[in-house]
């Protein structure tokens, strides 16, 4: 019997010039579709964000599948850390936006999504949990959002009592024992919401301290941020999401000491809290990366690294406001030097601007981030909140 050669194209058997045939078929069918549930899903949770954000829009059946609370938790438990970016402002013409990016072997820093235009895009970006992103604006107080870039949704939550004239600092977060979503903003007083509940909480009256940073750092179930007391000590503050109380988390007995309030900084480094300051006896400006390996336990800080100012020094670098963004599996430091994302290599001792796909970026806010299908319409269920889609 001849062979002959053929492709598929729609619903036909489309023969080769040579033999000038054709012959009607069946349509063609998925054979995707007829596998079995847990398959899929296997396969599904093995491909990239970026794959993952086409595949909504493949068929019906996918999207419910991602959607599905279930596979968000699932998904969230193996997606690695990267870091999310908001610029108004870029350079050589590119357009402001927010920029999620996911480290992969090959292109550690590129972009798995854009989005052009938020009805916050002028907000300020506050930080990322479980996929979702808080973003205030810090002149009023007013209005606090949280969106899920990957689902598409967004929360415009109600104005809360802090007056717009007063300096607030603010943070959202998770409590994992009781699976809330939190907001927590203070000044005098503390306010909270929990998402889910439709309104704000005023709790208790704050101690006055200087604040490091307007937004906390969250780990472990709690916000911190690095504070100085009126009679000058300085400490680390943490608001915890599951009792909503202040605590005092102690730091390594010499680092700020040495360093100095304006000289330190909190961050994250890989899933601890850690501490960026100047070196103790530090001629060249070095920093030193301080990690508390055991979340509450003074003796567990342990000074993990040590960054050796950039030579010649560079435009950009500012060792008194250096932050830890993120630490990467591949062995290198994402950095925050004054509103310019940095990348250092630990082996190499060397650093390099972080520009995705070739763009420069200037002006940009960075916090840690890790995608996630968690969908605002389930956590917000039953408060009347209107979940917005931009």
């Amino acid at each position: 019997m001849e062979s002959k050669n053929y492709s598929i194209k729609a619903d036909k058997v489309v023969l080769d010039e040579e033999n000038k045939e054709s012959i009607t078929t069946p349509t063609d069918r998925c054979y995707f579709s007829e596998l079995p549930w847990h398959v899929t899903l296997e396969i599904l949770l093995k491909l990239p964000i970026e794959a993952l954000i086409r595949c909504r829009y493949v068929c019906k059946s996918w999207r419910y599948l991602l959607l599905d609370p279930s596979f968000a938790k699932l998904h969230h438990g193996i997606t690695p850390t990267g870091v999310v970016l908001q610029s108004s402002l870029f350079a050589h013409g590119n357009s402001g936006g927010l920029y999620l990016l996911e480290p992969q072997e090959q292109k550690p820093t590129s972009i798995i999504a854009k989005f052009n235009y938020f009805t916050y895009l002028e907000s300020t970006l506050v930080n990322s949990c479980n996929g979702l992103i808080c973003s205030c604006d810090v002149r009023m107080a007013n209005p606090i959002y949280i969106s899920s870039p990957i689902t598409g949704d967004y929360l415009i939550l109600p104005n809360g009592e802090t007056k717009p004239d007063g300096q607030f600092v603010s943070g959202f977060g998770f409590s994992p024992k009781t699976k809330q979503y939190k907001v927590v903003k203070y000044s005098d007083f503390v306010e909270i919401f929990t998402l889910g509940s439709g309104g704000w909480r005023r709790i208790e009256h704050v101690p006055p301290a200087r604040h490091r940073s307007l937004f906390g750092t969250f780990v472990d179930g709690a916000l911190h941020w690095l504070v100085k007391l009126p009679n000058g000590s300085v400490l680390i503050r943490s608001f915890d999401f599951e009792n909503e109380q202040f605590r005092a988390i102690p730091l390594h007995s010499s680092r700020v000491y040495y360093a100095g309030f304006k000289r330190s900084n909190l961050g994250i480094f890989g899933d601890c809290l850690s501490l960026s300051s100047i070196g103790m006896y530090a001629s060249d400006w070095d920093i030193e990366i301080w990690v508390m390996k055991e979340y509450g336990v003074k003796e567990s800080w342990t000074k993990q690294l040590v960054i050796k100012s950039p030579s010649p020094w560079e435009h950009w670098w500012n060792p008194e406001s250096v932050q830890v963004i993120c630490f990467l599996k591949n062995g290198e430091v994402i950095l925050d030097c004054v509103g310019c994302p940095v990348i250092y290599n630990i082996a190499q001792e060397s650093f390099r601007l972080l520009n995705p796909n070739g763009i420069l970026l200037t002006h940009v806010k960075a916090t840690a981030h890790a995608s996630s299908f968690v969908s605002l319409k389930d956590i917000a269920m039953g408060d009347g909140s209107r979940v917005l889609i931009f």
